[in-house]
């Protein structure tokens, strides 16, 4: 082992190497659980260094390898790192789930062919035993015509049209050559978000960018928007959630555009719902708001529920798409991490 008399060098040594590492602010890796981000990498240059310097009165040729030195002098500098700077932790007290649950026949927007083509569908192929079986069909779990009892393991298959219940639209769902779901950056969808409580806003409504400027809700791009009426926490699952949902006008999402928001959450449809026989305007473009949004590079999160739960609380919003390749919008889980 290295003599006790070493020690106090070694110490002065990792001093060194971490005073240089912070002066040059190079980019660290959590991973590695040293101070300021100092590297395993620059960190073992610079250990090397501070071994060859070491006085010949710490009898180092005759103690030891070079290499046990290295070991004591990397703990030597944990230690000293843990005790120097303890990591940051996130400060909420609770998780709000934002996101509707996945099922088989999720309503889509009514009289569209795609929508009715394509019905959502959790599609059970194999049970554990009889017993689960029955306990699946209990609970109106979608048992597929061959499943099979195994005796092993539970596995289903999702089928879903990428635009039903919770989900996030990318560039590429309206602009030919804009960006999939998978290049959007996380980081966009990762961020404070701030309410816009719209509560008188019911049935058949409009979402004015009167309303948006007249909230009081500061926008910019450090905080993502959220537009809450509270309709579909309310209306979720019956007829008037699509026969009467509130819906954004026609200018809104360029209002959101203007002020560089990293993306805009909702629980109302972005669009005039043409589905129920509203009109457009002359010369207005139906997917404005999406167009808007999707030329800046801002996704869109829709269908958001559970709004009222956060309360008047800060919160962290986390919208995650699946990883998608080349997709043009994904489902979504996206909760609030509520102060």
């Amino acid at each position: 082992m290295v003599g006790h008399s070493s020690l106090p060098i070694l110490g002065l040594r990792w001093s060194h190497c971490a005073s240089r590492r912070r002066e040059r602010k190079l980019p660290g890796r959590a991973s590695a659980g040293l101070a300021d981000g100092q590297d395993f990498g620059q960190f073992t240059a610079c250990a090397r260094i501070a071994i060859a310097k070491l006085p010949e009165t710490t009898g180092r040729r005759t103690m030891m390898k070079r290499g046990k030195l290295l070991v004591v002098l990397f703990t030597l500098g944990v230690s000293s790192a843990a005790s120097a700077q303890q990591p940051g932790q996130l400060k909420f007290s609770r998780v709000v789930d934002l996101t509707l649950p996945i099922e088989s026949n999720m309503p889509g927007i009514p009289g569209i062919k795609t929508y009715a083509d394509n019905p959502s569908k959790v599609d059970v192929v194999t049970a554990i035993t009889e017993a689960q079986k029955s306990q699946l069909q209990a609970e109106g779990m979608t048992l597929n015509s061959n499943l099979a009892v195994n005796g092993r393991a539970m596995i289903s298959v999702l089928s879903i049209l990428v635009h039903n219940g919770t989900h996030i639209d990318a560039p590429r769902h309206m602009m030919e050559k804009g960006s999939p779901i998978d290049q959007m950056p996380l980081g966009q969808l990762v961020k404070e978000g701030v309410l816009i409580n719209l509560p008188n806003k019911g049935p058949n409504s409009v979402v004015t960018m009167k309303d948006i400027e007249e909230s009081g809700v500061e926008l910019g791009p450090n905080r993502i928007p959220v537009i809450h009426t509270g309709f579909t926490e309310k209306t979720w699952g019956k007829p008037e959630f699509w026969t009467q949902m509130p819906y954004l006008e026609a200018g809104v999402g360029a209002l959101m555009a203007s002020k560089g928001v990293p993306a805009v959450a909702m629980d109302v449809f972005p669009e005039k719902p043409l589905w129920r026989g509203v009109k457009l305007d002359p010369g207005e473009v139906w997917v404005a708001n999406h167009l808007a949004l999707f030329e800046k590079g801002i996704p869109l999160i829709q269908f958001v529920t559970n709004l009222s739960l956060i309360g008047t609380n800060k919160f962290v919003l986390i919208a995650l798409p699946l990883n998608i390749k080349g997709g043009d919008a994904s489902p979504a889980r996206v909760v609030a991490l509520v102060e």
